[in-house]
């Protein structure tokens, strides 16, 4: 039972981990529509293994949660626009000679 429990546990935080390094990448919507669609495996092992096929309601809201990451994804992200990731850097010196010699106010970002 405790080797159950241990290989739960592992598997647990390796999903947690991959849910985090997702969320680094994209959006927690993204991620909670994609989460729904984590029964489609259920009624598959259902279909073929048991030869129980899902009712039709089950293949109405598939087709419902399909449609909303497709309607998601057709969209703009909502995080490309808080986050600019083209930030130049440009120094202005009189004397190109030396310039190493950061002052205060030589740094300009755009």
């Amino acid at each position: 039972r405790f080797l159950l429990l241990g290989v739960y546990v592992v598997f647990q935080a390796l999903d947690k981990a991959g849910e985090i390094r997702f969320l680094g990448i994209s959006e927690a919507a993204l991620l909670n529509l994609s989460l729904l669609t984590s029964d489609l495996w259920a009624a598959a092992f259902s279909t073929f293994a048991e030869g129980v096929v899902p009712s039709v309601s089950y293949f109405v809201a598939l087709l419902l949660i399909v449609s909303g990451i497709v309607m998601y994804e057709a969209g703009p992200s909502p995080i490309s626009h808080s986050t600019p990731s083209n930030i130049k850097i440009t120094m202005h010196h009189a004397d190109t000679e030396h310039a190493t010699d950061v002052k205060k106010g030589d740094v300009e970002m755009t």
